[in-house]
């Protein structure tokens, strides 16, 4: 079809059924562009999905989770003070970063707690700096401790969500006056949601008993409905390409990746993937790894990160053995002129509710 795109190489696995829900996504009224990126994945509307409408809003097309992004943050610290057997422990001590007090605005329940799902907060270490002059022209330490949070706008964005669905055809959505009410109520959800991942990240380090300041590097918002010139641009699982060097997540026992959107976007709808994205449906995860690994071994990961999780389910659900490979997707997106590695960074404690 004229108005659809897949940005993925023969190497990339792309799933047979997210295409045909993107093809039936361009016979939606008003819809000018879909695009699926390299981590496109199984879903109602799947992750890794970016569609520009011409004068409709279509809610569904990004669920619930309003604001579910990624936010990464450099902690000053000297290499001598990062101890991950000890950061583990600390926060083994807790039943979830709810526990954890801070000095903070509350601007409703939830804030500041992970979620299920895919959802967590990481400690990050440096792993390659591939392009010096803009890891340089970014200010950033080779040294420092990061800290990966991926979370979205918990209950608030399932409120604004559930005010709308079911109440227009799925196939036609909304006129832009009909949406009034949610884009606002949308709008505050994306507010909600970047400011709780600030809230996960120095709650996360508090737990850890870390006393310093952080550094945004990147935060984006991959569920979000934006007002463009060129039209209406819904993303699922797709990365903002206007918010200068963005994270890109890998699985947990793999790296993630800085990038730097290039000039030419318009093609992919100005939108990078969000992540390795799933090759296997959570139904699915389970029941292929619980005969091959022990709650034990998912624990580590295969290169030798530590994982904190005290739901056993969730664990094989959002096993790394479950998702793409990140190395593919990223080439895929460099590859089609999107963008620029900066740096690549290891995980080294995962922690997930």
């Amino acid at each position: 079809m004229d108005n659809l795109t897949i940005i993925a190489s023969q190497k990339n696995w792309i799933d047979t059924r997210s295409v045909e829900t993107l093809e039936k996504i361009t016979r939606f009224k008003g819809v000018k562009k879909v695009v699926g990126l390299p981590d496109l994945s199984v879903g109602l509307v799947p992750n890794g999905t970016a569609v520009l409408t011409e004068d409709r809003i279509y809610p569904h097309l990004i669920g619930g989770d309003i604001g579910c992004g990624m936010s990464l943050f450099e902690v000053p610290l000297k290499p001598k003070k990062i101890k991950v057997e000890r950061f583990a422990k600390y926060l083994s001590k807790i039943e979830s970063l709810d526990d954890v007090e801070i000095d903070a605005p509350q601007l409703g329940y939830h804030l500041g707690s992970i979620g299920k799902g895919n959802h967590f907060a990481e400690l990050h270490l440096v792993n390659e700096v591939v392009d010096k002059n803009l890891f340089e022209h970014l200010g950033l330490g080779a040294d420092s401790l990061y800290t990966l949070v991926h979370s979205g706008s918990r209950a608030f964005g399932q409120i604004v969500f559930d005010k709308v669905a079911g109440r227009y055809d799925p196939s036609v959505g909304l006129s832009i006056d009909e949406a009034e009410e949610y884009l606002e109520a949308h709008d505050k959800a994306i507010d909600y949601a970047k400011q709780s991942r600030a809230e996960i990240a120095m709650r996360l380090l508090k737990a850890i008993k870390l006393e310093s300041s952080l550094t945004t590097v990147s935060d984006t918002a991959h569920n979000s409905i934006l007002q463009t010139k060129e039209g209406w641009l819904h993303r699922k699982g797709a990365t903002p390409t206007d918010k200068g060097a963005v994270i890109i997540a890998g699985s947990r026992g793999s790296l993630s990746y800085l990038v730097m959107p290039t000039e030419h976007t318009q093609k992919s709808n100005y939108s990078l993937a969000h992540g390795a994205g799933r090759k296997w449906e959570r139904s699915s995860a389970e029941a292929k790894l619980r005969n091959r690994y022990t709650k034990a071994d998912l624990t580590r990961s295969s290169i030798g990160s530590r994982v904190l999780c005290r739901d056993s389910k969730l664990l094989y659900e959002e096993a790394p053995q479950a998702y793409k490979n990140i190395d593919v997707v990223i080439d895929d997106l460099v590859e089609a002129g999107l963008a620029t590695v900066v740096a690549t960074f290891c995980p080294i404690l995962t922690y997930k509710e």
